[in-house]
This record gives structure tokens, sequence and C-alpha cells, in this order.
């Protein structure tokens, strides 16, 4: 990269602390942005930072889903930074943003699970209008409820939890054409690529990133997550 882009890319970042300063997210946001893509990735620790505002940017907006994006990938750059310590006092044992309670923290990756396994059997991978939408809700909450009633309501930890909400088939309306069966959608086994042994949800990450996979590149994340961060 040219010194020319960096110094660019510096100025950005010190234009959108300004504005963060002065309570304007909104101008931030596009400034931030700027800054980490002309970040080179071997400055690690420069990254990070970045990366760390623009998700504290994305949190004053009410972004969580791409907030939990920014702070994840900052944490990994840098373990001890501050990247790292919001991290842990945001995110929960899924790796999602932490809900006021723990039954709120499992339906939310109970939600998740399940309205990821509805898309992925429609062509779009999105719903196609608000009452498809709210026809879905309805069925995930109800089989929430079900499965708090029934014996075997999942305890213990979010690795023993996960496996449990993974094993939950709901009967999706055909509401539209879908590209795939519903409930399709594979539970996919993940692999060391150095040691070539699988990776369990409590096992610790391979990226390095000294958290376990659950929060960190195996972490749940909700389906509008994949807006643009």
């Amino acid at each position: 990269m040219k010194e020319s882009a960096y110094r660019e890319s510096v100025h950005a970042f010190s234009a959108a602390m300004c504005a963060l300063k002065n309570h304007d997210p909104a101008q931030a946001l596009p400034l931030m942005r700027e800054s980490v893509a002309a970040c080179p990735v071997s400055l690690h620790h420069e990254l990070a930072r970045r990366l760390y505002w623009l998700s504290m940017v994305l949190f004053k907006l009410g972004r969580d889903g791409p907030a939990v994006k920014a702070l994840a990938s900052a944490q990994k750059l840098d373990r001890r930074g501050h990247g790292r310590a919001m991290y842990n006092r945001k995110v929960n044992g899924y790796g999602m943003l932490r809900a006021s309670c723990t039954e709120h923290d499992d339906y939310k990756a109970f939600f998740a699970i399940q309205v990821r396994r509805y898309l992925s059997g429609v062509p779009s991978r999105r719903f196609a209008s608000q009452e498809e939408l709210e026809e879905i809700l309805k069925l995930i909450a109800a089989a929430w409820v079900s499965l708090g009633k029934s014996k075997t309501q999942p305890a213990g930890s979010c690795a023993d939890k996960l496996d449990a909400f993974r094993e939950v088939q709901i009967d999706f309306p055909t509401l539209r054409a879908s590209s795939a069966p519903f409930g399709a959608m594979a539970r996919t086994l993940t692999a060391n690529f150095h040691t070539g042994e699988q990776v369990y949800a409590d096992s610790r990450c391979p990226c390095g990133s000294g958290l376990a996979y659950s929060r960190c590149c195996g972490r749940v994340r909700m389906p509008f997550e994949l807006d643009q961060g």
C-alpha cells in the first residue's frame, strides 16, 4: 500500500473519532469503514483498534449484528486489546450479543439456527414478505415453548444446548417455491486444518484466538448479520 493511501486512512480514522466525540455516529460510520478498509492487515494492532471503534459506532447506531461481527474480528487480531475485553463483556457463550438473561441468550441462538434453516430452503435466502416472516416467527416461538415443556429441555453448557437446538426439526410450511427441502441444511463438521481433528463447539478455536470455537469462528450468527457492517 502506498504511504499516501495509509496517511489518508489515518486522517479518516481521526475524522471518524471526532464525529464520534461530537455524538454523530452516522457521520462517523463511513469514515471509520474507510479507515478499516485502507489499513494493512500486517498492522494487526492498528487494524484491531479500528475494528474495535467501528463496532462502537455500529452499536451506537443500533446495528448490533454487524457490530458483533466487527468486534469478533478485532479480538482475533489482538488478544490483549480493548476488542477482546469488550467482546468478553458483550458476547455470550454462543458468540452472540449477550441478552439480559441466560434464557434470552438460549432463545436467540435457537431462533437464529431455525431461521437460517428455513431460509436455506428458499431461493433468495430472504423473507419475501412481512407476512412470511411473522408466520415463521410464530412457528419458531411455538417450538421453543414446546421444547421448554418437554423432558428433553437442554441444559448444561452452550455447546450441549447447541447440539440440542440443532436436533429440533420444525415442520415449516411451503409458503413459496423452495430450492431445497426444509431442514435439509446439514450440520457442518469443522476440522482443524493443521491437525485434521474435528473441532467441537467447546474446542479451542483453530484460528488461534484462544477462545472456544462457539465464541469465535463457530459463533451463531443472526440471519440479518449478513448485512454489510
